[in-house]
């Protein structure tokens, strides 16, 4: 008896792996976008170091640049993956990060999103 339920376990387990191995194959290629996110709030660099740490911690995403810091508005440009993080997160991350000055202060916020 043990070795007919030994060879069940074998089967099962064999079917699942191969199931397993099927669907990770026929997986769609997880998409790439970017955009560019006009940021208001942004005072120095500081500022954008912060909100590039933020960002580059998420799951999903890629890469974070963006040129000099200015007050009125500063552009990041974010390269994720939509499949694991959506531009809404990305706006709610940015919006969320505390400002170097003051923290607790909540001085970013995102004027515009443009996709590249």
């Amino acid at each position: 008896m043990k070795n007919v339920f030994a060879a069940f376990l074998t089967f099962a387990c064999l079917f699942f792996a191969q199931n397993l191995m099927a669907q990770t194959a026929n997986a769609p290629k997880d998409e790439v976008k970017v955009v560019s996110v006009k940021v208001s709030g942004v005072c120095c660099n500081g500022d954008l170091a912060t909100i590039k740490k933020k960002l580059v911690n998420q799951e999903g995403v890629d890469a974070v640049t963006a040129g000099d810091a200015k007050k009125e508005a500063t552009n990041i440009k974010v390269t994720y993956h939509p499949g694991l993080i959506s531009e809404a997160k990305i706006r709610s991350l940015i919006e969320k990060t505390e400002g170097c000055e003051k923290p607790g202060d909540l001085p970013y916020k995102v004027k515009a999103v443009t996709y590249l």
